[in-house]
């Protein structure tokens, strides 16, 4: 007695979408999922684009009498004489197609009040439920077009590890929906198949001259539930150099009403220069999402065309990742690892630091991000701990959210130069465009690309803008380079091997020094930066930031002070992790060396020994684990430290 319904099924269906038995007008509103079926209703008129009285494009509205100014689809309902638009069905009808000659209503006014069995997809059109992607009908007892088959196109939407999603767009929109937010002037709709260039296409141009268009093009909503990772890799070109305030992506979770950003990490600069796109989707694997492509050209004018050969979501991490390509620089970029009430690697001692921060579990990924105090009468400043950059091009991501719901904020990455004495010019900030009307709903991504043209000490900034003023939440920066790196603490060089390079350090060197109660020191030996230990009478300690990853090989060169050849070293392996043989600390004799004498931070020691080589193997080390170095007494200095 009981009628179970399967994933996808609408109670109260009215036919079950074949030709033999279709849906009626209020079935395929229901069953929006983006299956393919067969609907059929009454033609009762065509959406319409309105223009104001200045002749400027105002919307879309539906029209139900002669005459009809559009040939890109049709209104059908269940009565031919039906004006009420919710209780009609938007069928869109590519232009040049079959089925547009045949069914225009601009062409052929008689086709008003006529019956039509019609094929498509049940997905969203002009904001509401639609058809859309049709290639078949029946009309006045004529077959018009080709049939496709019962299942969605592009294949299973369901993703699985050995199941991608992957479509061409060689022949058809391959089940992707079109949205025209503006389309005036264009006849057809901004996204539309290319036959002649193969590719799904967004274009502003309409015969003539170029005008004002916005386009989306979405995917069907893609079930990532039985994945933990995900990477969506798209081929794309465009026919001039792309712009990402002109050709965007964009991501959301089922249902949810606002959309994430994505960077497209490169563009093409020609119709035939071909580029493939990796995208980290793994923030929304897990779930049910649904991907947008678009296209927008407000302004008119000009044009860039935009074209997309194919597209692939699959399990897994890909080869490139959204913050950008190269070297992760940051070891606290997601904001884990808190001190004194700072996020590790995030306090500036300069003036960049303006704000006050607070740890919350409000994150984007892992267990917290941080939160951001905004001041409506001020701007406030997110500052990391002062680096020394080579030259070289950087790219700084970050993602953004509103800490609340009632109250949005406002935020912009940057960077700022420190002078030699440490302080900073008023004029010497430098920022990227700013991320507004931000929400407490989605995390949004923004990536700031800057090029330093020599060495460069820097400030990493997240600005919250005084414009409003809300406090906001950060989570998962990153700074990455192809080309620079930071100064004694790693860059896009192989992990050098000692004999080659010996003295620089590929972990991030103390940039601060402790005078009174840990005593260490930032100092450069042999012109690289380094460790110095304790003072005399008093011994040292200082703690890497995390290693980021889990490492299985630790070396360094290590020294006394002139004349102190009784000091002894303590390394330690804290946070996760031992020494080959379960020892979590090694304890060595250091020889004292005249170079390592007198007054300053900088010192020249020649010649270095075998006995001032260190090597470890190292066990079970995780992303968390540290290097902990600790003298017992005096001075004592390390450098070229390698973990591997």
């Amino acid at each position: 007695p009981y009628d179970i319904l399967g994933e996808g099924d609408v109670p109260g269906l009215t036919g079950d979408g074949t030709k033999e038995n279709p849906y009626n007008i209020e079935a395929a509103q229901q069953k929006q999922d983006g299956s393919i079926a067969w609907v059929q209703g009454y033609i009762v008129g065509a959406i319409e684009n309105v223009y104001d009285d200045k002749g400027e494009f105002a919307g879309n509205k539906a029209s139900f009498t002669a005459p009809f100014n559009i040939t890109s689809n049709v209104l059908i309902a269940e009565s031919p004489d039906e004006t009420n638009e919710s209780k009609c069905l938007p069928v869109k009808i590519k232009n040049g197609s079959d089925l547009a000659n045949a069914l225009n209503l601009k062409d052929h006014p008689e086709n008003k009040g006529g019956v039509l069995l019609i094929q498509g997809e049940l997905s969203a059109g002009f904001g509401k439920a639609a058809l859309i992607n049709t290639t078949a009908a029946v009309f006045n007892n004529k077959e018009i077009g080709e049939e496709q088959g019962g299942e969605t196109p592009g294949g299973s939407t369901t993703i699985t590890e050995n199941q991608p999603y992957s479509v061409s767009f060689a022949s058809d929109l391959a089940g992707f929906a079109v949205e025209n937010k503006v389309s005036e002037g264009l006849t057809g709709d901004v996204w539309y198949y290319s036959k002649k260039y193969t590719a799904a296409t967004a274009s502003s141009y309409n015969g003539s001259t170029n005008v004002p268009a916005e386009g989306w093009f979405l995917s069907p909503v893609l079930d990532m539930t039985a994945i933990s990772k995900a990477t969506l890799t798209f081929e794309h070109s465009s026919y001039s150099e792309g712009k990402p305030e002109e050709l965007m992506l964009k991501v959301r979770e089922e249902n949810a009403t606002s959309w994430t950003d994505l960077v497209i990490s490169n563009y093409s600069n020609g119709r035939d220069n071909h580029v493939t796109t990796t995208v980290d989707l793994t923030a929304f694997a897990a779930k049910k999402a649904q991907i947008a492509f678009v296209y927008k050209n407000l302004a008119g004018g000009t044009n860039n065309t935009w074209y997309i050969y194919n597209l692939k979501v699959a399990a897994g991490e890909g080869g490139g990742e959204t913050p950008g390509e190269g070297t992760e620089l940051l070891t606290n970029g997601g904001f884990e690892i808190w001190a004194d009430g700072y996020p590790t690697g995030w306090k500036s001692v300069s003036t960049a630091s303006s704000a006050t921060l607070e740890q919350s579990t409000d994150k984007r990924s892992g267990t917290y991000s941080v939160l951001v105090k905004g001041d409506p009468s001020g701007n406030k400043r997110l500052g990391s701990t002062e680096m020394t950059l080579k030259a070289g091009t950087y790219v700084f991501s970050a993602y953004f959210k509103a800490a609340t719901a009632d109250s949005k904020a406002s935020a912009a990455l940057g960077y700022v130069p420190i002078g030699e004495d440490g302080t900073i010019g008023g004029s010497d900030y430098k920022y990227d465009d700013y991320v507004n009307d931000l929400a407490n709903t989605d995390w949004v991504f923004k990536s700031y690309t800057f090029t330093l043209s020599e060495q460069q000490k820097v400030c990493l900034l997240v600005m919250n803008s005084k414009k409003p003023g809300g406090n906001l939440l950060v989570d998962d920066a990153s700074l990455k380079t192809t080309d620079g790196g930071i100064v004694g603490g790693g860059g896009v060089d192989p992990e050098p091997d000692p004999e080659l390079d010996p003295y620089e350090s590929n972990i991030t060197m103390p940039t601060t020094a402790d005078s009174k109660v840990d005593f260490y020191y930032n100092c450069t030996i042999n012109n690289f930066a380094s460790l110095k230990l304790g003072k005399s009478g008093f011994a040292g300690t200082w703690t890497s930031e995390v290693l980021g990853a889990a490492k299985t090989k630790l070396s360094f060169y290590s020294v006394a002070w002139t004349g102190k050849n009784d000091t002894s070293l303590t390394v330690e392996i804290v946070g996760g992790g031992t020494f080959e043989g379960g020892e979590v600390s090694k304890t060595i004799s250091l020889t004292a060396n005249t170079g390592f004498s007198g007054s300053g931070s900088s010192y020249s020691i020649v010649p270095v020994v075998d006995t001032d080589y260190h090597e470890y193997t190292l066990t079970g080390t995780t992303a968390n684990s540290k290097i902990k170095f600790s003298t017992d007494k005096e001075r004592g200095a390390v450098f070229g430290v390698k973990v591997k």
